[in-house]
């Protein structure tokens, strides 16, 4: 999976961390599965949402992508704000949970999908 292939349709829209040019090789675990989904017909980038970034999605953590998500994700290891025990309130998470919480609210995926791409 190359960055490049899903960067306009979930880093540039959703993600406060991305730097055009900057570790381009790396990606969320939520981008990744975001990605898995594609790739297996599941999502189509045309029809999902390009915008819709709100706190809202993530005021409250949401125990099924931590798990699933958050968990397996290489940036939590790296020191990961947002899911921090002391969490600053300003803390956004990375643009692959966001556009999934996003996608979840607008009934196109269930929690059950994104497990199953999880455990895939």
């Amino acid at each position: 999976m190359s960055k490049r292939d899903f960067k306009d349709y979930i880093c540039r829209p959703f993600c406060k961390f991305f730097r055009e040019g900057h570790k381009e090789e790396m990606a969320c675990r939520g981008a990744s599965v975001i990605e898995h989904m594609v790739q297996s017909g599941l999502l189509n980038p045309p029809a999902m949402p390009q915008t819709g970034k709100s706190s809202h999605l993530w005021d409250q953590r949401d125990p099924g992508l931590e798990v699933c998500v958050c968990r397996h994700c290489e940036f939590r290891a790296e020191g990961c704000d947002f899911q921090s025990p002391n969490r600053p309130p300003d803390a956004e998470p990375c643009g692959g949970y966001i556009l999934l919480s996003l996608l979840m609210e607008q009934g196109m995926l269930t929690l059950s999908n994104i497990e199953e791409m999880c455990s895939a």
